[in-house]
């Protein structure tokens, strides 16, 4: 299982500063708050987590829930 903070990492690298900025503003946090995830500064809520995973199915390339959070990729529910 990848770290949540490669997942985001990936996912900034290929996408276009617009699509960053929809993708936080959809899934109600910013830009810079998902760098710090990205740079392991930061870890991830499963409520955060899902929010990104749905918002990045309309923007840019799709984020899975259970990759952007340790206790979603654990949870039998979220499997």
């Amino acid at each position: 299982m990848r770290r949540p903070s490669t997942t985001m990492r990936n996912w900034l690298k290929t996408a276009t500063p617009a699509q960053a900025r929809a993708l936080a503003e959809a899934a109600e946090t910013s830009v810079p708050h998902l760098r710090h995830i990205a740079a392991g500064r930061r870890s991830m809520s499963a409520d955060m987590a899902q929010r990104v995973a749905h918002a990045s199915n309309a923007y840019g390339p799709r984020l899975n829930q259970t990759d952007l959070c340790e206790a979603c990729g654990r949870c039998p529910l979220a499997t």
